[in-house]
């Protein structure tokens, strides 16, 4: 399955405002994981305050729920070398 960068940028940013990491990890999805852990690590873009007011109080409140749940070492670079280590295997397409 092939993604876009836009809806890689959706699916990801669905599941870190749902805290889906655990489910993503298990199923391998090295792309997503790593697209989750980049957008946990940048933040919300301040321009969302003035813009998106929602979107941003949103997006900062599931940053600190991934920080606090202990993901805070799942950062991009890690995911790669999680990835090169496991051999890049694609993602289960049993796990839903």
């Amino acid at each position: 399955m092939t993604r876009t960068a836009r809806s890689l940028h959706v699916a990801a940013l669905d599941a870190l405002l749902r805290g889906r990491m655990a489910e993503i990890a298990v199923a391998r999805d090295f792309e997503l994981l790593r697209e989750v852990a980049r957008l946990a690590q940048q933040d919300a873009p301040h321009v969302l305050a003035a813009t998106d007011p929602a979107l941003f109080a949103s997006w900062r409140s599931a940053v600190t729920k991934y920080h606090l749940k202990g993901w805070t070492h799942m950062t991009p670079e890690r995911v790669d070398a999680v990835r090169e280590k496991s051999g890049g295997r694609a993602p289960d397409p049993r796990v839903a």
